[in-house]
Formats: C-alpha cells, sequence, structure tokens
C-alpha cells in the first residue's frame, strides 16, 4: 500500500507530461490543477494551448507595487524550496506592447518580495540589452536571476518587436536552472545558471506583469494612482502578452 501511494505522483506526473506531448500543450484542466490567476482569465474559448494576459485590461492590485498584473501563478500550497522544485515550462511567447513599454512575462519568486529569476521584454534604457535603447520599437529580452551569493545579475537573450514571437523554455532543477531561448530565425540561445536557494518556498509565474514607477520620482511606487498617470505619460494604453503551445510540467505532482 505505501509503496502505491509513493508511486502515485510519479504516475500521474508521467500522465501529465504524455498528455502534453501528445497534444503539443498542457491542457486547461492540468494548469488549473496547479495554478492560481491574478487577473482575468487567459483562456480563450476553445482553448488550444494559448493563453492571452493583458494587465491593462486586468488592472489586478497584488499590493506589491511596480505595476498592474495578469498573471497565473503555482497555488500556495503546492510551493516547495527550491531544493525540491523540478518543472519544465515552454511556450511561444508574442508580447503586443506600445514602444516604451516593459513587463516581465516569466518569473520564480521567493517568499515575501523576493525574486530568483525573472524574464523582461522591455523597450527601455537599459545597458545590458542587446538595443538598450529607450522607446524606439525594439523590445530587449533580460534574464535576471539572484545568485547563490545573494547578489542580482543580468544578460541580454535577444530581442523583439511588438508582434513578434519567440520560444522561451525555462527548466528549474533544484536550483539548477537552464534558460533556452529560440529568435524567429531559429537561432537559440541557452543560460544556465545555479540560484540562490534556501529553505523558504520558490513558485513560478507568468503572464504580462507591466512595469511602472512613480512618474515624479522614478522610484518604486504601490500606489495604482501613479502607475495609471506614468502609463499615461510614456503612452502605455495597451498590453497584451500571448503563449502558445504553453507546456508545465512538475515533477513529483499529486493533483
Amino acid at each position: 500500500m505505501t509503496t502505491m501511494f509513493r508511486l502515485a505522483p510519479l504516475l500521474l506526473a508521467c500522465a501529465t507530461l504524455q498528455a502534453a506531448a501528445a497534444t503539443g500543450y498542457t491542457s486547461q484542466a492540468d494548469l488549473d490543477k496547479l495554478f492560481d490567476v491574478e487577473g482575468n482569465s487567459p483562456y480563450p474559448a476553445p482553448y488550444a494551448g494559448t493563453l492571452e494576459f493583458s494587465a491593462l485590461e486586468s488592472k489586478y492590485d497584488s499590493g506589491h507595487g511596480h505595476g498592474y498584473r495578469n498573471e497565473m501563478k503555482i497555488a500556495s500550497k503546492l510551493r516547495k524550496p527550491a531544493a525540491q522544485t523540478r518543472e519544465h515550462f515552454s511556450a511561444q511567447v508574442t508580447p503586443i506592447l506600445p514602444d516604451g513599454a516593459k513587463s516581465i512575462v516569466a518569473q520564480y519568486h521567493g517568499e515575501g518580495l523576493g525574486t530568483v529569476l525573472k524574464v523582461y521584454v522591455q523597450d527601455t534604457a537599459d545597458c545590458l540589452g542587446a538595443d538598450g535603447k529607450n522607446n524606439n520599437g525594439v523590445f530587449d529580452i533580460l534574464l535576471r536571476w539572484t545568485g547563490t551569493n545573494g547578489v542580482e545579475t543580468g544578460m541580454p537573450l535577444g530581442t523583439v518587436r511588438s508582434g513578434g514571437t519567440f520560444g522561451l523554455d525555462i527548466r528549474f532543477e533544484a536550483g539548477d536552472v537552464s534558460i533556452a531561448l529560440t529568435d524567429a530565425d531559429g537561432g537559440t540561445r541557452t543560460v544556465r545558471q545555479k540560484v540562490q536557494s534556501d529553505s523558504s518556498d520558490v513558485y513560478f509565474k507568468f503572464g504580462d506583469y507591466l512595469q511602472a514607477l512613480d512618474p515624479a520620482t522614478g522610484q518604486h511606487t504601490t500606489d495604482p494612482l501613479k502607475w495609471e498617470e506614468y502609463y499615461r505619460l510614456h503612452h502605455i494604453d495597451s498590453s497584451r502578452i500571448r503563449f502558445s503551445n504553453t507546456v508545465f510540467q512538475r515533477e513529483g505532482t499529486s493533483q
């Protein structure tokens, strides 16, 4: 009996993996077992592996600041420490954003406000970007992560224009992370890093986290009215992040 209970999570995880392999995407039923939604439902009808998020349409305020969001995140009861987390996410990502916008499209978050890993799509000035220029219609795809020394580091993964598509593949294996980006020409860049991990839980999120600052100070703010003013001043009047062929697999899930 004990052996059967121990095998059950593995068998269910294998079934989820086989279903995703057969269809090319993870079913809504399997995603709903793992994720909570912040903001509007991203599922179209019918669902066939494509999710659409819009922070500006959802206007979801988590209370943590940095702007509105529309994301899916691993449910609280299913979160584990980094050393016990083994997950794989992949999708074709299409940002549909106005010039000057900046969004986090995928991240691993820690307890509280700490983040372990973030993937940005941004048309803002940043010395780390392959383009690095502000408001010119070229969106840098940037990776930022917190290493084992507790210091955040960043590097460019590529660029994309609004309406363009790139492939994103993230594998999290007990604190060892592999991120692969495939551009429109089929070129792939892969980065492998060991991220900071301790006994606290980490969890995966993806969607549209549309960044905003206090327009007067350029600093973090939790005031939605100041986000609205920031968006208005920067002519950010729409946002949409589309994920196609969405696959999420988790080792040992009992769902």
